[in-house]
């Protein structure tokens, strides 16, 4: 593998995110992860985002032909509590945590 190729994996979950994303900022924040403050129409419809994200990153990985071209993307998505969220930084924990729960569950289920 030349390292071009170890970078494929992340601009694939790039590209996917930014394609299903369209009317939101996405930011990397380092190595594999990335953030996006949902706006407008993505707010409103993200949960139904998210199956849609889910089922095509599924077809992605199907078709990829090297394991390591299937972008992997465990999400979490929370909006900000005023009951529980006292910062922004509050709220980025719970949507790490939540990313991480369903990074534990995608991985259970291979």
């Amino acid at each position: 593998m030349t390292q071009h190729d170890g970078k494929r994996p992340v601009r694939g979950a790039a590209g996917l995110i930014q394609c299903f994303l369209k009317h939101s900022p996405v930011f990397r924040i380092g190595g594999d992860e990335f953030a996006v403050i949902l706006q407008d129409e993505d707010y409103r419809n993200r949960d139904a985002l998210n199956d849609s994200f889910e089922e095509v990153g599924k077809e992605i990985c199907a078709a990829a032909e090297n394991r390591w071209e299937q972008p992997r993307v465990s999400i979490g998505i929370v909006a900000y509590d005023p009951t529980c969220d006292t910062s922004v930084n509050d709220t980025i924990r719970r949507a790490d945590e939540c990313m991480y729960e369903n990074k534990r569950l995608r991985k259970a289920m291979r």
